[in-house]
């Protein structure tokens, strides 16, 4: 064989292992996903190695339960710890969240420093931070005031979480006038404590037939709490119609509540007392009843 021929082999020699590279590292990138951002993923994950904050940030998504992903906190917290060092404000909330999620004092605390540093913090931020001051939570002295005031903020700055919280402290506070706009805003959106709660405030203030209305709405939902105080509320005709035989549904699908509560409980007692008063025809029709019940969305 002829040197130049020689030379030509080995230069395939080299190409051809080459060519394999290039082809398979193509052939991964374009089989690779589009990430949050419509990204190739694999992009992602060079950058996120290299040191891309961003990058990083987004590599910790996929593990992070509250954020969609599978729970892998290990491997989220990796990721975003680093995305955190370098000041990216998403990585910190999500990083502080996993730490407030977590039942150890030095996590919580970790959690407090990290929402305590934001610079603009949000309403939802405002509100976690209401909490570590209302609660002590973690090693954080607890500060009641500067825990309302917060709270208040979140609330009058649209956060619902903090309008439901804030609506059911003023309320436990015995404020209902000062309660009842932030717990309507709350019953608004459907959301079922808030209804009963609404439901039992105007049942306190003698509003009964807006008290009665919201039970119906709570309990149409599914409310255990609302049902079992409709089943006694028509059982002793108080306020509305007396009809045993709609007592026994609502006592019937309370029964069906979360497991341990006080509606529950109730339900438990009231089923049989109930029936003790009823024909087996009228047992018939109420369980007829609370077969066919469907939950309003």
């Amino acid at each position: 064989m002829s040197r130049k021929s020689s030379g030509r082999f080995r230069i395939w020699y080299l190409l051809v292992p080459l060519g394999l590279i290039v082809a398979v590292a193509a052939a991964v990138f374009l089989m690779g996903k589009s990430g949050p951002t419509g990204e190739n993923e694999w992009i992602t994950f060079v950058k996120a190695n290299t040191g891309d904050a961003e990058a990083q940030y987004l590599s910790g998504l996929p593990y992070d339960k509250r954020r969609g992903g599978v729970n892998d906190e290990a491997r989220a917290v990796g990721w975003y710890e680093k995305a955190a060092a370098q000041g990216h404000v998403e990585a910190q909330i999500a990083l502080a969240d996993l730490y407030n999620d977590d039942k150890t004092e030095a996590r919580r605390d970790k959690a407090f420093t990290l929402y305590s540093g934001l610079k603009a913090p949000t309403p939802a931020i405002k509100r976690k931070l209401a909490e570590f001051h209302l609660t002590g939570r973690g090693s954080v002295k607890k500060d009641v005031t500067t825990g309302e005031g917060l709270l208040r903020e979140a609330a009058e700055a649209g956060d619902a979480p903090a309008q439901k919280a804030w609506g059911q402290r003023l309320n436990a506070m015995g404020d209902r006038e000062g309660a009842k706009p932030w717990l309507n805003k709350c019953a608004d959106r459907g959301d079922n404590q808030c209804l009963t709660d609404m439901a039992y405030l105007l049942y306190n203030t003698g509003e009964r037939p807006a008290a009665i209305a919201y039970f119906n709405r709570a309990a149409d939902r599914g409310h255990a709490d609302a049902q079992i105080r409709l089943s006694m509320l028509h059982f002793n005709g108080m306020n509305v119609a007396k009809d045993q035989v709609l007592a026994y549904k609502w006592a019937l699908l309370a029964q069906k509540g979360p497991k341990g509560s006080a509606a529950v409980s109730e339900a438990r007692s009231a089923v049989p007392f109930i029936e003790s008063h009823l024909t087996p025809a009228q047992i018939a029709e109420g369980k007829k009843q609370a077969e066919a019940f469907k939950p309003a969305s």
